[in-house]
């Protein structure tokens, strides 16, 4: 996926933020989405919002943008989780481990990134079952498993030492940054907000160039059942456009300067697609991957989860409103509009 060109405006915001003591650090991936945005704060602590997943490649991008502001890796005294994604934490304890660091992070993901392993192959056995009762065939299914399985060593288990609620402050680099939990893209995205400055780290919550994937998981609470990821998004969305903020950085392309009006189009594509999927139950189009076929045709294996998941939380959406029901089988569920 190619990354967006700088323009004047995300520029200007970046410059600002330097002069905060702010320093976006890119740093490489071998996803599609390409490269990850760290932030470097300076101050007391020294503070390091997200680390890149954990390879050779990402950890030289970091090490020359922590070098290229003055420091060593060795310096940095805080690391804070944005979310749980493994192109945003999995470098963590590779950092942790040469300096030191304290981790901070929301305390509903705690558990999760404690247990790394353990909760990625619980997330990627109930993307296969999902996958299956949604009309993916078995055999994708599990090629998909094996796939995701395979970037699992770009990650490693985090113990959080600094773990805060939503709502609560937390100090990076001498500033007081106040927390919001904005579950969507996955259930433990959280913001930073620094009031005065009108600056907000958003992590995947929001980005320049692309919509975030609201992407099904697991309950953080434990509880059994999967998130309605597209519900709680779009709830999220609408509550960070009212607020105030003139520079969002986030967590992949450009610094963000008008997030109102991007959060405006980002939920006017969403109903535009929503009323797509109703239209195409209505023809007959009952399991969401047939939507999901009918809309994208043959899609690459990567991409086969993240697509079943848009569709699924736009249906989630119209059960919701009432438009369509979902009939569930023993292993099977599928959609039809409500006459």
């Amino acid at each position: 996926m190619a990354e967006p060109d700088p323009t004047p405006e995300s520029e200007a915001a970046l410059a600002q933020a330097r002069e905060w003591g702010i320093h976006t650090i890119p740093v490489p991936t071998p996803f599609a989405v390409g490269r990850v945005n760290c932030y470097l704060v300076e101050g007391d602590p020294l503070t390091l919002i997200d680390a890149g997943p954990r390879s050779e490649k990402s950890m030289q991008g970091l090490e020359e943008g922590v070098k290229a502001a003055g420091y060593e890796v060795e310096d940095i005294e805080l690391v804070v989780a944005t979310h749980q994604h493994i192109d945003h934490i999995g470098q963590i304890s590779t950092v942790v481990g040469r300096s030191g660091a304290g981790v901070a992070a929301i305390d509903l993901v705690v558990p999760r990134l404690a247990e790394f392993n353990w909760g990625s192959e619980q997330e990627d056995q109930m993307a296969v079952d999902l996958m299956v009762r949604y009309g993916v065939p078995m055999d994708i299914a599990n090629m998909l498993k094996e796939v995701t399985a395979s970037f699992r060593d770009l990650g490693a288990p985090v113990t959080v030492t600094h773990p805060f609620r939503a709502g609560e402050s937390i100090t990076m680099g001498s500033r007081e940054y106040q927390t919001f939990h904005r579950p969507g893209h996955s259930p433990s995205d959280t913001v930073f907000w620094d009031e005065d400055r009108k600056l907000m780290f958003g992590g995947d919550h929001l980005l320049s160039h692309i919509s975030s994937n609201p992407l099904i998981s697991k309950r953080l609470d434990g509880s059994s059942g999967r998130t309605k990821s597209l519900i709680n998004y779009r709830e999220s969305l609408k509550a960070t456009a009212a607020m105030p903020v003139e520079i969002m950085l986030s967590g992949h392309g450009l610094a963000i300067t008008d997030h109102a009006d991007l959060i405006e189009k980002r939920l006017a594509g969403q109903d535009r697609r929503t009323e797509k999927i109703f239209k195409l139950v209505a023809e007959g189009h009952d399991s969401a991957h047939a939507v999901a076929n009918a809309i994208w045709g043959d899609i690459a294996l990567t991409q086969a989860y993240l697509t079943l998941s848009e569709v699924i939380g736009h249906l989630d959406i119209l059960v919701a409103d009432g438009r369509v029901v979902e009939v569930e089988g023993e292993d099977r569920s599928t959609f039809e509009v409500v006459s």
